[in-house]
């Protein structure tokens, strides 16, 4: 039944193109968003919707070198924002059952790439302070990025320099023992994936951390991916995978093994087709759901539940919720 607040609409619209979240067999958690990053929305607001839309746990981030909201500030900003949420869902009468995604929202810290020639001992302290905080679950996002990004006006920084911030906020990681989120990306016309292999080389050196390694917003093809599941890694979907171009994705989707499946949606950015262009939240993620298993069910014959259900298990065993 709709609710009466028209903040919790579940329908999206981009020109005359409207999608209505559908509903899945499974619940789900969205791996990777970005709550302090949103333009339009308030992160009350697409708490509020995922829960409507049925997921059931997320992980959002703080960068500990650029963020909107300070490093030491961030643990308060999101209590506010699931207090927020919480009002939201109360006052709407919205069944009992979505509260329960208040109370699995969690966190990762860490220097995003861009910031590593400013990840100084101070930010490194500040990741260790925030790895104290019980909301806190793993270190991220981390990673290298040899992409100029022509739109934000961003050159990469020197490649040692990307490796050796990775690599120390790695160690954390292993040394605790908590799960990691990597973000790889390199030029669109390089073949040989760079970013890929760098990391791939860092992970064999200083190690992959037993409580999971994550390759958040898998954009490659389905050798690489075989690659780092080999390597005992996760592989995080999310919305870039629904874009017509991608078929290549959807093939990896499609062949990576079950217990190594994930679905994020790197909000604000990358909705989904047929709403790419929209700020991204996580809701927004049962369409990508849908539109990965559909498409996996008709390469595969497996059974949709048990992939989304898939999915589900594994976000539960790696963040312990």
């Amino acid at each position: 039944m709709p609710l009466a607040d028209s903040r919790l609409s579940l329908t999206f619209t981009k020109k005359k193109k409207s999608v209505t979240v559908p509903q899945l067999f499974a619940p789900y958690i969205d791996t990777h968003g970005h709550i302090t990053s949103l333009f339009n929305n308030s992160p009350a607001e697409i708490i509020a919707r995922a829960a409507l839309a049925g997921c059931r746990g997320l992980i959002t981030l703080v960068d500990t070198v650029d963020d909107a909201v300070a490093a030491a500030d961030f643990p308060a900003y999101l209590r506010n924002a699931l207090a927020g949420a919480r009002k939201l869902l109360v006052d709407a009468e919205a069944p009992a059952d979505t509260l329960t995604l208040l109370d699995n929202v969690r966190f990762l810290a860490g220097a995003h790439p861009y910031g590593a020639p400013r990840y100084t001992d101070a930010a490194h302290g500040q990741l260790l302070d925030l790895l104290d905080d019980p909301s806190c679950v793993g270190v991220g996002e981390i990673g290298l990025d040899y992409h100029v990004d022509v739109v934000d006006d961003v050159e990469p920084a020197p490649r040692d320099v990307q490796i050796a911030c990775m690599e120390r906020q790695l160690e954390v990681a292993v040394t605790r023992n908590l799960p990691v989120e990597l973000h790889l990306r390199h030029a669109d016309d390089d073949l040989d994936r760079m970013s890929h292999n760098d990391a791939y080389e860092s992970l064999r050196r200083v190690g992959v951390p037993a409580a999971g390694c994550v390759l958040h917003c898998f954009g490659e093809d389905r050798q690489t991916m075989e690659r780092f599941v080999g390597l005992g890694c996760f592989i995080a979907y999310g919305g870039a995978a629904t874009f017509k171009r991608n078929a290549e994705i959807r093939k990896a989707f499609a062949a990576t093994p079950l217990d190594r499946i994930l679905v994020e949606t790197d909000c604000p950015y990358m909705a989904p087709e047929p709403i790419r262009g929209l700020e991204c939240e996580p809701a927004m993620a049962a369409i990508t759901i849908n539109t990965l298993v559909n498409d996996r069910v008709d390469r595969t014959g497996e059974d949709a539940e048990t992939i989304e259900r898939a999915a589900w298990e594994n976000s539960c065993r790696l963040f312990g919720f």
